[in-house]
Formats: structure tokens, C-alpha cells, sequence
């Protein structure tokens, strides 16, 4: 993991170009509570967004829908963290150390409860801040956060991803002592990945995009429509105003409208399950947790077809008429 590259150079024309926007995201993060000054929260969603977007050159519009959908609170206690505040930390360590333990207990499974220990407590002296690339400044696991998903489902990733790493060191020395004694016969063990320390991951992101997909073919033909001119094929908001022959601001509430819409048609499809079909078996309904955790992952760097699923769901004999 190489230290953040987010560059804070454009700093001063992000503040200019979200100036009101960047005031309410400081008052909805409570960033207050922490002393967490709107200088420092809105360096911390600038670095968010150079993160996002990379080298892309995203409108104005397009960073702002982008902030919206942080998790403020989270990322303004990062910034609280990373700063080294005493209240911040005894919040983090009271409300998140059970979470990192259950969460390595899960991870290590039959390793014991030793090696569940050692494995979430290892995670806090990174996130404290250690000197890892020379110099007096110390650097915290935390600059990686950018409240792009929940602190406690960025955790669980990271610690999930340490225990694949020690996994992997602990192969390669093995590998080592193999080809000294068969030798120099090498044997490859299967390639071990996050996903295989997170069955969560595994079971729920399937159930997500069958959710999603549900979601999407119970959109009438002009919703899914507009949403493929947004996101697929990156047409603006005033592109699209001009070809609906509408006002910008009309065509932004209906797309918002339509995002909520989405979304409590995933959660409803999560909570309720589904029948046996195409030889797959009933699934029962998600827990309200576990939809939690569905959302909190297709935050993350999750890959989803959107460009086909519209597609399909646009092909004929789709019900066109709801």
C-alpha cells in the first residue's frame, strides 16, 4: 500500500466551487462534536474526491453527487482520529474494538481466539499513525479512509486484507522450506483472496445485484431511460434537460427520484427473498443488518453492469408499460 497520492493543489478552487455545499456537509457530519474545523473536513472530502475521480477532470455536478453520499459522520471522526484527539480515540476504541474483534474471530475462524486478538490488535498502532516511509512524520492507516463506505465495513476490509497478507508471507516461507526439502519442487497453493475471509462478501453481493436488477426492470421504460443517459453514457444534466425538452432542475429531481426509488426497491427485494426459479433454490429475506451491509458494500470497489443491465431490462418483451 503505497502512501496517499491525493493531491491538495486544487484545494482552493474546491472550496470556491462547492462553497455552499461544503458548509452543509460540515453541519450534516457533526464534525463539530470533534473540533474538526470546515478547513480540515473539506481538505478531507477534497482528498476523497481527487481519490474518486483520479486524473479524470469530473464537472462540478458530478463532484458534488459525489460528496452527497459520504458517510460524513464516519469520515469527520477519521479526520478527529488522524489528528490524534483523546475523545476521538476513547469513541473509536469503545464503539468499534468489539467490532474489530468479532470481525477477526470471523476472519481467522479455526486460528482461535489468540490469533483473532493479535490480528485486531495489530490494526491499531497503523491506525494511530506509525513512522512506515522514514522521516519525523507519522503516517496513519486512517489517510486511506474517504468515507466511500461505512468506518466499521472499511475495517473489517482491512483487517480481512492483513490476515490474506500474513497468509501469503506465511506461503511464501513455506514455499521456501519446500524446495530445500523436495529439492527445489516447487508447490503453488491456491491464490487466497479477501473474498475467501469474508464470507459475508461472497454470499451477500450476489444477493445485491439480483436486487439491483429487480430493481431496475420495475422502472418504467423512460426512468431506465434517463438513467442510462446519466450513467452510461455520461450525458449532462442540461444535455439531457434539452433532449426531454424540461428545466435542468426538473430532470435532476426526477433522476433523484428515481435513485430513491432504486433503492428502496432494493431493499425491498433484499428484505422479502425469493421464490425458487431457473433451478436456483428459495432465498429467505435479508435482515435489516445485512441489507445494511450489502449497501455499505456496493459503496466499496465493487464491480456491477449497469450498461448490460439496462440493456437487458430494455430488450423486448420487458414490461415497458408501469
Amino acid at each position: 500500500m503505497m502512501p496517499p497520492g491525493a493531491s491538495t493543489s486544487g484545494l482552493s478552487e474546491f472550496l470556491i466551487a462547492h462553497a455552499s455545499l461544503l458548509e452543509s456537509l460540515h453541519i450534516r457530519s457533526n464534525a463539530a462534536r470533534w473540533r474538526v474545523s470546515y478547513e480540515e473536513f473539506a481538505a478531507a472530502l477534497c482528498r476523497s474526491a481527487a481519490h474518486h475521480f483520479g486524473t479524470g477532470q469530473p464537472t462540478a455536478e458530478a463532484e458534488a453527487s459525489y460528496l452527497r453520499v459520504l458517510h460524513l459522520e464516519d469520515l469527520a471522526l477519521a479526520c478527529a482520529l488522524r489528528r490524534g484527539s483523546e475523545t476521538a480515540w476513547e469513541q473509536f476504541i469503545a464503539e468499534y474494538r468489539p467490532i474489530l474483534q468479532a470481525a477477526a474471530r470471523a476472519i481467522v475462524g479455526a486460528g482461535g481466539e489468540a490469533r483473532a486478538r493479535e490480528l485486531a490488535d495489530s490494526l491499531y498502532a497503523e491506525l494511530y499513525g506509525v513512522d512506515r516511509w522514514g522521516g519525523d512524520q507519522k503516517k496513519s492507516l486512517l489517510d486511506y479512509f474517504h468515507g466511500r463506505s461505512r468506518l466499521s465495513t472499511w475495517l473489517r476490509s482491512v483487517l480481512a486484507q492483513r490476515h490474506v497478507d500474513a497468509l501469503r508471507a506465511s506461503q511464501r516461507i513455506e514455499s521456501i522450506d519446500d524446495q530445500r526439502v523436495t529439492g527445489g519442487v516447487r508447490f503453488e497453493r491456491a491464490n487466497t483472496t479477501i473474498e475467501n475471509v469474508d464470507p459475508d462478501r461472497v454470499r451477500l453481493l450476489p444477493r445485491l445485484g439480483e436486487a439491483i436488477s429487480e430493481a431496475l426492470e420495475a422502472l418504467p421504460a423512460a426512468d431506465r431511460l434517463l438513467l442510462s443517459l446519466y450513467y452510461v453514457k455520461r450525458l449532462t444534466l442540461a444535455q439531457i434537460a434539452h433532449m426531454r425538452d424540461v428545466h435542468e432542475a426538473t430532470a435532476s429531481r426526477r433522476l433523484q427520484d428515481i435513485r430513491l426509488e432504486v433503492r428502496r426497491g432494493v431493499e425491498s427485494v433484499l428484505a422479502r427473498g425469493s421464490a425458487a426459479h431457473d433451478g436456483r433454490p428459495p432465498t429467505k429475506g435479508l435482515s435489516p443488518a445485512e441489507i445494511r451491509r450489502c449497501l455499505d458494500y456496493a459503496l466499496e470497489d465493487w464491480s456491477f453492469d449497469l450498461t448490460s443491465t439496462l440493456a437487458e431490462n430494455a430488450a423486448p418483451g420487458r414490461r415497458e408499460g408501469k
